[in-house]
C-alpha cells in the first residue's frame, strides 16, 4: 500500500524534466522552507500520534476481555507491577481514562496542525501572488505590451492560488503516508501472511486507480488554466467594451461565448471531483472486502473468534485508519496532478527576466539629446532608425506624423519607457542607462490619449499611488479649472466612477493633466492627449496646458495644427526617420 502511493507521488511528481523539489527550492523563501520541514515534522508526529491511538485500543481490549491477563507474564503485568496497582480492575479503568485522555490531546494536536497547514498554504499565495505582481511590474515595457492583462491577472488570482493548494495538497499527504506506513508495520508484526494478502490486494487497487486518474486530470488541468484565462479575458473585453456592446445589442453573443467557456472549465472541475471520489469508493469497497474476508478466515481457521479478538479488533481499527488516510491521500495525488499545470505557470513566470532600475540622480538643467538610436518591437523590423534629436529645457516641441510612423515610440524612449536597441539617451550629457531610470522617469509628467480613471475619489485619481497631499491636490485642481465643478458636489473626495462614467471627456482630460502635474515634474508630455475632444474644448485645454507648463518643457504629440500652434518648434517622424518642419 505505501510502495503504490510512494509510486503515484512520483507519477504526479513527473514534468518537463525540472522536479517539483528544485521547483519547490526555487519558489520558496528560505522561511518558508524551514517552516515547510517544520510541518513535515509536526505530520509526522501526527502520523506517530495517530498510531498509538489505534494501537492502545487492541491492549486495552485483550484486558478488559480478559483481566487475569495482569498476573500473567507478560508486558501488561510488567507495567501493572510499575505503577503499583493491586486491583486489576482499577488498572483497566485507569487504562481507559488514559486512552481518552490521549484522544482529546490527539484531536487538539489535530486543530492545530490543520490551523498551521492553512494559515502556510495561504502564506504561500499571498507570497506567490505578491511576487507575481512584482515580476510583472518590473516587466520591460516592450514585453509588458505584448502581454495580455486579463491573462496575468488570472495568473495572479487564480494560478497563485491553485498552487497554494497544490502545496498544501502535498503537505497533505505526509501524515496520511506516515499514518498507513506506521500501522502497516503493526499489521505485519500481528499477522505476517494476511497483512501481505491484504497489501496485494489494496496495492493493485490503487496502481489501477492511480493510472486512470492521472492522465484524466492533467489534461484537465491544463483545460482548467486555458479556461480561466480565457474566462478572464472574456470578462475583462466584455466591461471595457460595455457602451459598445450595449449599442450594438451583441450581448447574448459575448454571454453565450462566456457561459461556453465556463461550462467548460465546470466540466474539469466536475471530472476533477469525481476522479478524487472514484478512489475512495473502491478502496473502501476493496478493503472492507479484504477485511470480511480476514475475519472468515480467522473463523474457519481457528474454528473460533474468541481468542483472536485482540487481533480482529487491531486489523478493524487499523483498516478504519487507514482506508480514509488511503483515500485522502488518493485525493490528495489527484489534486496534486490537477494543480500541476497552475503551478508550472508560476514557476515558470516567477522565472522572467526582470529590468534591475535605479535612483540615481539625473539633474536636468540643460537638454535631452537623443543621439541616434534605433528600435525595434519585432527583430529586423525597425520602427524608429538613427534619430538624432536634441531637446533644450523650456522648449515647447510638437512631434507630427502619419499614423504609425513611430512618435509614439520616440516619446516613450524619451521618457524612459523603452530602451534604444542602438544610440543612447542623454540628459545634460549623463546617459540614462537602468542605474537612474527611474529618477529621469520622475521628472516626467505624461498625459495619454485614453486617461484610465478607476472607480475612486477624484483625489485618489489624481494621487494615484503617490503620497498624498490634499492641499496640492486642491492647488492642482485649481490650476486645471476644476475646483468650482467639484464644490457642487462632494469636493476632492467626489467619486468618478468605473472609467470615469460620471465625468464629462473635458474633465477626465483635466483629472489626467491634475494627475501629470501632481509630482510637479521638469517635462510634460502630451501624446495625443485631446484628440478624442471637440474643437472647443480642445483649444481650451490646450492653452490651459501651454499656460501651466510655461516654465517646463513641452513635448506634444498631435494630429491636429490647432493643437501645436503655440509650439517652439516641429518636427516630423516619417517612416520612422525624423525630417526637420
Amino acid at each position: 500500500m505505501h510502495a503504490a502511493a510512494a509510486h503515484a507521488l512520483e507519477l504526479c511528481m513527473e514534468h518537463n524534466n525540472t522536479s517539483v523539489i528544485r521547483k519547490f527550492s526555487r519558489l520558496l523563501s528560505h522561511r518558508q522552507k524551514t517552516e515547510f520541514v517544520v510541518l513535515v515534522i509536526l505530520a509526522t508526529l501526527l502520523a506517530l500520534i495517530e498510531t498509538i491511538g489505534i494501537s492502545a485500543i487492541m491492549p486495552f481490549i485483550s484486558i478488559a476481555s480478559n483481566p487475569g491477563i495482569v498476573n500473567e507474564e507478560s508486558i501488561y503485568r510488567r507495567i501493572y507491577t510499575f505503577l503499583r496497582f493491586s486491583d486489576p480492575n482499577t488498572f483497566i479503568i485507569f487504562f481507559g481514562f488514559g486512552i481518552m485522555a490521549f484522544y482529546l490531546f490527539r484531536a487538539v494536536y489535530n486543530v492545530i496542525y490543520s490551523y498551521l497547514l492553512a494559515r502556510y498554504a495561504n502564506s504561500i499565495f499571498n507570497d506567490l501572488s505578491g511576487r507575481l505582481f512584482a515580476v510583472y511590474l518590473k516587466q520591460p515595457y516592450r514585453t509588458f505590451l505584448q502581454q495580455n492583462a486579463s491573462t496575468l491577472t488570472n495568473h495572479i488570482m487564480g494560478e497563485a492560488n491553485m498552487s497554494s493548494t497544490y502545496l498544501l495538497s502535498f503537505l497533505q499527504i505526509f501524515p496520511e503516508a506516515f499514518t498507513i506506513l506506521l500501522l502497516y508495520i503493526i499489521m505485519l508484526a500481528a499477522n505476517t501472511r494476511m497483512t501481505l494478502i491484504l497489501t496485494a490486494v489494496l496495492a493493485t487497487s490503487v496502481a489501477v486507480i492511480i493510472r486512470l486518474i492521472t492522465k484524466i486530470n492533467r489534461r484537465q488541468g491544463a483545460i482548467r488554466s486555458e479556461a480561466n484565462n480565457k474566462l478572464y479575458k472574456t470578462i475583462g473585453e466584455s466591461f471595457g467594451n460595455f457602451k459598445f456592446i450595449t449599442l450594438r445589442g451583441n450581448d447574448a453573443d459575448m454571454l453565450k461565448r462566456f457561459n461556453s467557456i465556463n461550462r467548460q472549465k465546470t466540466r474539469t472541475m466536475i471530472i476533477s471531483t469525481m476522479m478524487s471520489t472514484l478512489p475512495r469508493c473502491l478502496i473502501e469497497s476493496f478493503g472492507f472486502i479484504v477485511l470480511i474476508a480476514v475475519v472468515v478466515y480467522i473463523v474457519w481457521q481457528y474454528q473460533s473468534a474468541q481468542s483472536v479478538i485482540p487481533t480482529i479488533s487491531l486489523y478493524a481499527l487499523s483498516m478504519y485508519r487507514i482506508l480514509p488516510a488511503l483515500n485522502r491521500s488518493m485525493s490528495s495525488i489527484s489534486a496534486l496532478i490537477y494543480n500541476q499545470k497552475a503551478m508550472d505557470i508560476v514557476y515558470e513566470d516567477l522565472q522572467l527576466p526582470v529590468r534591475k532600475e535605479g535612483d540615481e540622480p539625473v539633474d536636468f538643467q540643460r537638454t535631452i539629446r537623443a543621439d541616434n538610436i534605433s528600435f525595434s518591437y519585432v527583430e529586423n523590423k525597425r520602427i524608429l532608425s538613427r534619430i538624432g534629436l536634441t531637446i533644450h529645457k523650456g522648449e515647447k516641441l510638437a512631434v507630427v506624423g502619419e499614423s504609425g510612423g513611430g512618435k509614439s515610440t520616440l516619446i516613450d524612449l524619451l521618457i524612459g519607457l523603452h530602451t534604444p536597441d542602438e544610440g543612447a539617451l542623454y540628459v545634460d550629457d549623463v546617459q540614462i542607462t537602468d542605474k537612474n531610470i527611474r529618477a529621469w522617469r520622475r521628472r516626467i509628467g505624461y498625459i495619454p490619449q485614453t486617461i484610465y480613471l478607476f472607480d475612486g475619489t477624484v483625489a485618489e485619481n489624481i494621487s494615484f499611488g503617490s503620497e498624498y497631499d490634499e492641499a496640492r491636490i486642491e492647488q492642482i485642481l485649481k490650476l486645471v479649472r476644476l475646483w468650482d465643478m467639484l464644490q457642487e458636489r462632494d469636493g476632492i473626495h467626489t467619486r468618478v466612477g468605473d472609467g470615469g462614467v460620471q465625468l464629462s471627456g473635458g474633465q477626465k482630460q483635466r483629472i489626467g493633466i491634475a494627475r501629470a502635474l501632481y509630482n510637479e515634474p521638469d517635462v510634460l508630455v502630451l501624446d495625443e492627449a485631446t484628440s478624442a475632444l471637440d474643437t472647443e474644448t480642445e483649444a481650451q485645454i490646450m492653452q490651459e496646458i501651454y499656460q501651466l507648463s510655461a516654465d517646463k518643457t513641452l513635448i506634444v504629440i498631435a494630429h491636429r495644427l490647432s493643437t501645436i500652434e503655440l509650439c517652439d518648434r516641429r518636427i516630423e517622424i516619417h517612416h520612422g526617420e525624423l525630417t526637420p518642419s
